[in-house]
This record gives structure tokens, sequence and C-alpha cells, in this order.
């Protein structure tokens, strides 16, 4: 018997994503994951000045909007030929590293949590679509106060960010030379003890319930491998005096190690819908959207590198690293977002000592009448990439490749799937009518389509789940 599943929205936060796969003898033998939401960044900066960048790029998103302005204010750095202190890139790594540790607690226990554990339903927010909770009572009563306490940490985390970024999200520290305001020692002694209370947190709470998760939730180690070829632009790496603290621009493919090559990127819009060039590289061409496309039903574009679709994010950060080998499924990808938050903690902690304070890294940048920037770093989702072009001193072109890009693409014009169409398909649907698997597969990877939140009010369904056949 065949059924075809449909489910919108599959995110509990952060934009509009359906998936539609085909379920055949209990088994899923299709799947497409569709990105439901024009948002038109690109076509909004051209004409620009390029500084706005910085700013206007972090509006993509309000739970990583500093990850937008990292990328940008690289792109702009190379466009500008900005050699950047050792001074303000620990500044701009700290800034970025808190957005980790935010993003990563509250996906952690407020978009993953609800999969696992059953939470009491205090909330207008919560509603509960499946009956599959393993977990003993005690283990699971525990689990679901950190899900109320692990609110306060992922916001120091953001009160972090804020003492040196002005505010959160959408910060105003990140700039061009890495930071726009010297902070004084008052500002590090408090960062310093906000994050040792985000530290024991994440040691004492997060690291045991993932762990007590994965323990009765085992099958999910065999669910959601996806392609298993893993790539990371780089994060926390190459300072001077530290080395690398994390991991080196890398790639795992198809069961081999290779140094990451920036020119092997391109983008594939056979399935997506935009016009233009089907494959290009990522300073080629800006598509135009054709939501009339027959072919298409995506707005989320293929990237591909080296033709094959990839994992980014914290599991490929790990695995890539050599902290972390242990298996690429779903179950993996939930453990290595919480090991990375104590990773991220410890590297924030280790910048914090090397700073000096009220030590200014700006000075008056100069725009060229032309130029090309690219800016690739690897963010809480994983890889993002801004390009740009600037001619007569504003922006001309912009492109980004998001990390949910990568992990949520659609087919290429080759009919390869994206990493979490690939990782849905062979997956085991013990009920049609409540998937949990879908969901619990896609989430791991975490996915930021938008910035939009569903609300669930009584008497107007949030979700629908249809089954066909």
């Amino acid at each position: 018997m065949t059924k075809r599943i449909v489910i919108n929205p599959v995110t509990r936060i952060s934009g509009f994503m359906e998936i539609d796969v085909m379920v055949e003898n209990g088994t899923v033998v299709d799947a497409k994951t569709k990105g439901n939401f024009f948002r038109g960044f690109e076509q909004m900066m051209v004409g620009r000045n390029p500084f706005d960048a910085i700013y206007l790029t972090q509006r993509i998103c309000g739970i990583c909007s500093t990850a937008h302005s990292t990328a940008s204010s690289v792109a702009l750095e190379h466009a500008l030929n900005v050699q950047v202190t050792e001074l303000g890139r620990y500044w701009r790594d700290i800034i970025h590293g808190c957005e980790f540790l935010q993003n990563h607690l509250r996906h952690f226990y407020q978009y993953t949590i609800p999969d696992f554990v059953k939470l009491p339903e205090v909330s207008s927010i919560y509603q509960s679509d499946h009956q599959d909770y393993r977990l003993p009572r005690e283990v699971n009563d525990r689990i679901a106060r950190n899900y109320f306490l692990s609110l306060e940490y992922s916001r120091l985390a953001h009160q972090m960010l804020a003492v040196l970024g002005g505010k959160a999200p959408h910060n105003h520290g990140i700039f061009v030379g890495g930071i726009s305001t010297p902070p004084t020692t008052d500002k590090i002694i408090a960062m310093m003890s906000i994050l040792n209370k985000i530290s024991v947190f994440i040691k004492d709470n997060a690291i045991p319930d993932v762990y007590d998760i994965a323990r009765y939730y085992q099958d999910y180690y065999k669910l959601g491998r996806g392609p298993g070829n893993f790539l990371s632009y780089g994060a926390f790496y190459g300072y001077a005096t530290l080395g690398t603290l994390y991991v080196e621009p890398s790639v795992y493919a198809e069961g081999t190690f290779a140094p990451f090559q920036s020119d092997l990127i391109t983008e594939d819009i056979g399935c997506s819908w935009y016009e233009g060039k089907t494959q290009y590289k990522p300073l080629e061409i800006m598509a135009e959207p054709d939501q009339e496309k027959k072919s298409a039903y995506s707005w989320v574009k293929a990237p591909r590198y080296n033709k094959l679709p990839f994992e980014v994010g914290p599991l490929a950060r790990l695995w890539l690293s050599g902290e972390y080998r242990k298996g690429i499924s779903a179950m993996d990808r939930t453990i290595a977002r919480v090991l990375e938050a104590d990773k991220i903690a410890g590297i924030i902690g280790a910048l914090l000592r090397q700073v000096v304070p009220d030590v200014p890294v700006q000075k008056e940048w100069k725009l060229p009448e032309a130029a090309i920037g690219i800016g690739l770093v690897d963010t809480t989702r994983g890889a993002l990439g801004h390009w740009l072009k600037i001619d007569n001193k504003v922006l001309s072109f912009y492109q980004i490749i998001t990390p949910s890009a990568w992990d949520f693409s659609s087919r290429d014009s080759q009919n390869i799937p994206g990493t979490a169409e690939e990782a849905l398909i062979g997956t085991p649907i013990a009920n049609p009518d409540q998937p949990v698997e879908l969901g619990r597969i896609l989430r791991s990877f975490d996915p930021c389509m938008s910035c939009a939140t569903h609300v669930y009010l009584p008497g107007k369904e949030p979700k629908t789940i249809q089954v066909f056949g």
C-alpha cells in the first residue's frame, strides 16, 4: 500500500517548511522538503551602501542574526582588503560564539525535547502530536523541568552577546575590523561570570539529558543518516597565538577527508522556483524568482560541493575535527549539538582570557569603486556564505547560501535529493497517522527556513498532517 504524507509546518519556529513523502509498505520511498516562503534579501541589497549589509542581512533571521553580520563583515573585509587584527578577530568570534550557545540550548530544549519528552500542557503554544514517549517518569519529569529552566540560560547567552553587541538579536557590535566599540574590563568580567553559569548548566543538565534521551530512543541511531558527506568552512581556527581551537576548513565525502576548496561550490535551481542558468557558481548570477516554474517545488535552491549534497552543522564540525565519529544519524546529530555547546563555551572562555580591554580596532574604512568580496563562516547551523560585488561604491550583486540551504536543499537538475530528503528516504513509519519519525529526523538538522513563529490558538489548526491513500 502506498500513502502520501504531507506535514506543514515542520518547524516549531524559524520558517515555512513542508515535507511531502511517499510511504510504501511502511517505509519512506520518496521525500521532498519544501521551503514555502520567498524572502528576497539578495535583491534588497542591490544599490545599497556596502556597509549596510552588516545590519540588513541580520534581518534574515532573529535566531541566528549574528551569523549574517559575521559573514557580511568578512566579505566586506575581503572586498576592502582589510587585515583584521588578532584582537578584532577575538571580539567578533566571542560575539558569534554567544549566538552558538543561545541557539544550541534553545534548539535542544525548545525544539527537540518536545519530540521525546512529555511536557506539561501549560502553554497555548504546546501541542503534542504523537504518543511515542518512552522515558521513565522520573527522567521525563527531570528533563521537563530543564526544558523550562533552559530558557534562563539561553537568555543569558543573549545577554552575554548584548554586552558586546549592544543588543540581541540584530547586534550592533560586529563590524568591519571586528567590533565597533572596545569593551571595558567590567564588561569582560560580566561576560566571564555569565559564561560560567551557562557552562555549568550545559555540563550538569544538557549533556546528561541528551544521553538519557539517546538511551531510550536507540533506534534513532539508525535513522536519518543522509548522504554522509560533511562540509565546514572552518570555525574558531587559524589564530596567530592560539592556533586552531576547533575545526579547519575541510570536507568529508564518500569516506574521504580533504581540504575545503571554495571554487567547488555551485548552486542548482533545477527544482527551485527560480529562472536563469540551471547550475552556476555563487558569483556568476542572481537567480530571479519564478513561482510558475513547473519542475520546481521549493524556494530553497540546491547548493552542491563538487556536484554532491553535503551536511553542515554541529555533527559535521565534530566529525571533521575528530571529536565525535560514533555515527551519522538523527540521534548523533542531536548529541553533537549539545556536545558542541560545551565545546563553544570552552572556546569563548579561552578567547576571553586573551583579550585586552579598551583597545579600539576601528578605522575609517574607504570604499573602493569596484570590488568583489567573499565571506565564508561556520555558524550555529553550519556553513554560511555571503558573496558580494561593489560597483560605483554601492552593492551591485549579493548572493547568500545559508546552512539550511545546504541541509534542506531541493533536488538538483540531476534529480539528486537534498541532504534532509536523503535522510528521510528509507525511514520506517510505525503509524502514518502520527509520523513522528519524520519530524524527529528533520528537526535534528535544526531547520531555519525564515524568521516566523507558528502559534497555536484554540479553534485554529497550527499544523496539518494529510495522509493520502
